[in-house]
């Protein structure tokens, strides 16, 4: 409907304009005047109806407002060429004085009418763009919208110029013809032609010029409340929809970012739900409670600085012959993340395996080495790990590192401070490492014994100052004579506090043991 009203209004536009502008084609009975403007137009639109299924609605959504406009635009170019040809042919009307102002007419409405039908087109397809195959990726061709308002611009400038100086050189023309005879009326006639002219191709101009920048803000509207309304959608965590690059210029890129950027949010979630499964099915690994030893009260925790880490502990219980062994086994690998959980996960399960039948802590550390080099021999990764063995009534400790900051032990009786110390390589870095095993030392009544990892004494303020060991050791001793719990949670809050908010970079496990009276 609005191309067939598109093109009557062209016929009547163009009609006026070759009675007024071309001075041949005005001194002809108005019905053979719109008699050649009519048939070409007619024959055009019924050209264009016949084309449309098969050059139009063949095409991919994409492209078929770019077609359209060409078709329209091509069909007027050809009915703007017929009317020039059929006014030599049967008038003998010259091909510069009259030709060129038909065609130049014929070309300036097509022009207009060919861009606002492929507006109105591209406005039927970004209704139904979401519910059809659609492209999402970026426009393989960027056309700024900037570039498209200069050329379109500067050739309506350039059109409405050479209308102008049409007018001016046929009513020149008729002066010209009455060379010898010009009176003062026909001056004023001239005059008041040539104002009329102007003001008719003036108001033809702007009034095509207004509609199609109403139509492009329709388009503009579109295609804003199209990315906006995902992108809203996003807002809500809903990104089940992309948004349809409808167009080649800034808005298409824009849409073509968004979906980027919804496709790296999906993978994102996903990667996100599947450290969260992760980090639960590595939380399952951790003990469920802590540790029963006569004698003993024992806490335990690891705080990951992501959804999955390195560090861990475990309790091996009611081992030895008399079930009165218990070991102790604190553990950090390289990094933190999903490869530090999966190293993590094989270290405990081949330290339970050795343990169903080794109970020394040196043998226990350097059978596992022998099975988890193979799994990251060469790979940079490794783990450091502390191995505690408590024994009997009277709490006899053994232990071995690989690797591994010593255990730190305070003194009740005295107040001071020991640290449990032994060789050894980190697990992973050699095939036939050996570890020192160190007996043997008791716990007495009172005394704190504190295993950690080294994201307690790194960790570091906003001014990067290391937490270090010694504040460590001034909790444990303002702290000593609380229950284990107590004093690991004096621990844990003292590193966080030390941060001042700043991110936990690294996984922080302790592991505190008290010896009761």
């Amino acid at each position: 409907m609005r191309a067939f009203l598109l093109y009557f209004i062209a016929f009547l536009i163009l009609y006026t304009y070759n009675a007024r502008i071309c001075p041949y084609v005005s001194l002809l009975p108005a019905w053979q005047s719109g008699f050649i403007a009519f048939v070409p137009i007619a024959f055009a639109y019924l050209l264009r109806t016949l084309l449309y299924a098969p050059l139009v609605l063949k095409q991919t959504l994409d492209v078929q407002a770019r077609v359209i406009g060409w078709v329209d635009f091509s069909l007027f170019v050809v009915a703007g060429a017929a009317m020039v040809a059929f006014n030599r042919i049967v008038f003998d009307f010259p091909w510069i004085e009259s030709g060129l102002k038909v065609f130049v007419g014929t070309f300036t409405i097509g022009f207009f009418v060919a861009i606002d039908l492929a507006l109105e087109h591209n406005r039927k397809v970004m209704q139904v763009a979401r519910s059809m195959k659609w492209t999402y990726s970026l426009p393989q061709v960027y056309y700024p919208i900037t570039t498209k308002f200069f050329f379109f611009g500067t050739i309506t400038i350039f059109l409405f110029a050479f209308l102008v100086f049409a007018v001016i050189t046929r009513d020149l023309y008729i002066l010209s013809s009455l060379a010898g005879k010009i009176r003062d009326v026909d001056i004023a006639l001239t005059r008041k032609s040539i104002m009329i002219d102007i003001v008719f191709i003036l108001i033809m101009m702007l009034g095509f010029t207004i509609n199609l920048l109403y139509s492009y803000s329709l388009n503009l509207r579109m295609l804003f409340q199209s990315q906006t309304g995902i992108l809203e959608r996003v807002s809500r965590g809903d990104m089940d929809e992309f948004v349809p690059v409808m167009t080649s210029d800034e808005f298409g890129v824009i849409a073509g970012h968004t979906n980027t950027m919804i496709s790296g949010l999906r993978d994102r979630i996903r990667m996100m739900e599947g450290l969260k499964v992760a980090g639960e099915m590595q939380q399952a690994l951790f003990p469920k409670t802590h540790a029963t030893f006569e004698g003993l009260d024992i806490a335990a925790t690891s705080i990951f600085s992501d959804e999955t880490g390195g560090d861990f502990f475990d309790f091996l219980e009611e081992l030895g012959e008399g079930k009165d062994e218990l070991i102790i086994i604190l553990g950090d690998v390289t990094g933190h993340g999903i490869g530090a959980a999966l190293l993590m996960a094989s270290t405990r399960a081949y330290l339970r395996m050795q343990a169903e039948y080794q109970h020394s802590p040196a043998l226990l550390l350097t059978n596992t080495n022998k099975l988890l080099v193979h799994d990251c021999y060469g790979s940079g990764r490794f783990v450091t790990l502390f191995c505690l063995q408590i024994s009997g009534d009277k709490r006899y400790l053994k232990w071995a590192s690989a690797g591994h900051d010593p255990a730190i032990v305070f003194d009740a009786g005295t107040s001071e401070f020991r640290e449990l110390k032994a060789r050894g390589l980190p697990l992973g870095v050699m095939p036939d490492s050996d570890y020192e095993e160190i007996c043997c030392d008791a716990l007495k009544p009172g005394d704190v014994l504190l295993i950690g990892t080294d994201g307690i004494w790194e960790a570091t303020d906003r001014e990067d100052n290391m937490f270090g060991k010694d504040r460590i050791r001034e909790v444990m001793r303002e702290n000593h004579y609380k229950p284990a719990a107590e004093i690991l949670h004096a621990v844990a809050h003292a590193v966080k506090d030390f941060r001042g908010g700043k991110p936990q970079l690294d996984d922080v496990t302790i592991v505190v043991i008290k010896a009761e009276s």
